[in-house]
């Protein structure tokens, strides 16, 4: 079977050009190795209503959905809020992930806030993806055909969840490869190369 994927990335400082969407690029580069074709990538701010709203208009076009940020301990960190109501599932508290922030905070030295166990909440029914390299845990479920996974946003803690999580579930559903070639040309323009190509580029279908 083959599947598309979509890449919702909720942060607004991504909107505000803060920062940049780097693990989108990440993400979407590991997606080609494994086969799975990204069609879009959608940027959202940190507003539950509009992030469901993301949701609702990628679960129309694709059939897996990566979400990045907002898993975090604040009271803007709402990306599993909004991804629980768009597929009416509920918010349960996941004591093993609890234990995992307790300990963590433990061996830094530091006293653990109550907000912290917000990211201890997933939406009921999902595989919770260990974090390792942060506090906020993974999230993978399954609902209406479509599969979610929702990664940390800190682009290394997204890197290595994305590689060492995501890739391993992703690896399940994946049938193939894609494969691409960079052809690199000097003393000729885009407009002249493509003169000379489009009859080629036109007629190929697999590969294009």
């Amino acid at each position: 079977m083959s599947h598309t994927a979509e890449l919702i990335a909720v942060g607004t400082e991504l909107l505000l050009g803060n920062i940049a969407n780097t693990d989108a690029q990440m993400i979407s580069e590991g997606l080609s190795q494994l086969g799975i074709n990204v069609y879009y990538h959608t940027v959202v701010g940190d507003n539950p209503e509009r992030v469901r709203q993301a949701v609702d208009i990628a679960r129309q076009r694709a059939d897996i959905l990566i979400t990045t940020g907002g898993l975090g301990p604040t009271c803007d960190d709402l990306t599993k809020v909004a991804v629980a109501q768009a597929f009416g599932r509920t918010l349960v508290y996941h004591e093993p992930s609890a234990q995992r922030i307790r300990d963590r905070f433990a061996a830094m030295g530091r006293p653990v806030t109550e907000n912290n166990f917000q990211q201890a909440m997933i939406p009921e029914g999902a595989t919770v993806l260990d974090n390792d390299w942060g506090t906020a845990p993974g999230v993978a479920m399954e609902a209406d055909g479509i599969h979610v996974l929702m990664l940390p946003g800190p682009p290394r803690e997204c890197e290595m969840m994305f590689r060492h999580r995501a890739v391993p579930y992703l690896k399940g559903l994946s049938e193939g490869v894609i494969v691409s070639r960079t052809v690199k040309t000097f003393g000729i323009g885009e407009s002249a190369a493509e003169a000379l190509l489009r009859d080629l580029m036109n007629s190929l279908h697999n590969p294009t």
